[in-house]
């Protein structure tokens, strides 16, 4: 593992224990009870990594001295499967708090913010009804943007493979990009807590019919049984997502097309369709455009963060080749003497 891996796993690791400790903390005072269960099926997930992290080794190890081309196939899948499986032991986990904090965060009687954000539209001069009207008039428009809003979720498990399988540094980095935006996310929702611009405006089903029955409000339900102060019983596998501020939609859609910036052909295809999905997590996934603007923010702060965690590599890569020519020179210029 390269010294800029170790270091972005650790930075996983540590946001992991970050919300692990929050989570233990406020755990005792939240109506949020984290069923049992929870615990027996993240334990299960670990083994099956663990176990497959070993079975990837195994065959590495057995197939380490075939040159042939099958050979190196078998093994550089192999590395992959591994890489993959080492990556999710570090992304399960960190998924894992970053949810029960998410729930308990939401487990609040504190007002909900979304009058505010509403007016901080309405000062850059957004208006969100007339954007809803807009977008809901043209139902090819409305169409693309259902579709690219409900297409981010098969893009994460693509992308992790993707990466896994042709530059894992890359997937390392972008488990890393999810670890300190979901912290950020986690600190930005604790504080707004909101409901969304639909909860808000309260338009009728004809004011987006070209959009999906529930477009904005998949998560109303669950954030008012938790807010109700009543006993929750959370299963993290069945979460909903709850963040309304900011919008994770669109940091997430900014850092997939970030981790796809060495491969042109995928860079203008995913950010385009990204382009698009941003958009939609307006009039489909009824966020304030101030939420959509919070969100860039995160994407933008984690990315700069994750790069100078990874930065000293790039000195070190440039310094060693700086080095050898030092040596070079050196060594050329005691030849001159000598002769």
């Amino acid at each position: 593992m390269r010294s800029s891996e170790f270091r972005l796993a650790a930075t996983i690791a540590t946001v992991t224990l970050a919300f692990f400790v929050v989570d233990f903390f406020y755990f005792p005072r939240s109506s949020v009870i984290l069923d049992s269960y929870n615990w027996f099926e993240l334990a299960k997930v670990m083994i099956v990594l663990a176990a497959i992290t070993a079975a990837m080794m195994l065959v590495e190890w057995r197939i380490e001295k075939d040159r042939s081309r099958v050979g190196r196939l078998i093994a550089a899948s192999a590395a992959a499967v591994r890489s993959l499986a080492n990556n999710a032991f570090l992304f399960v986990p960190m998924s894992f708090a970053s949810v029960w904090f998410m729930y308990l965060a939401s487990a609040t009687d504190r007002p909900l913010m979304d009058q505010t954000l509403a007016a901080l539209d309405a000062a850059i001069g957004f208006d969100w009804r007339a954007f809803l009207d807009l977008m809901n008039s043209q139902s090819i428009v409305a169409g693309a943007l259902v579709f690219a809003y409900h297409a981010l979720g098969r893009q994460i498990p693509l992308l992790l493979i993707f990466l896994g399988f042709t530059q894992r540094p890359r997937l390392t980095e972008f488990i890393a990009l999810l670890a300190i935006s979901g912290a950020l996310t986690g600190a930005l929702m604790w504080f707004v807590p909101a409901a969304g611009a639909y909860a808000y405006f309260h338009p009728q089903l004809t004011d987006f019919g070209n959009f999906t029955a529930r477009a904005g409000m998949w998560h109303f339900t669950e954030l008012m049984r938790i807010r109700s102060g009543e006993p929750f019983d959370l299963v993290v596998t069945r979460a909903e997502g709850l963040v309304t501020f900011p919008s994770y939609h669109t940091a997430l859609g900014i850092m997939i097309v970030y981790a796809l910036r060495d491969y042109r052909w995928l860079f203008w295809f995913v950010g385009c369709l990204n382009a698009v999905m941003i958009v939609s997590t307006l009039p489909e996934g009824g966020h304030h455009l101030i939420d959509v603007i919070a969100g860039v923010v995160v994407a933008v702060a984690s990315i700069v963060a994750v790069r100078a965690i990874a930065s000293y590599d790039r000195g070190e890569a440039h310094a060693a080749p700086a080095v050898s020519q030092l040596t070079e020179g050196h060594g050329v210029q005691a030849k001159n003497c000598e002769g």
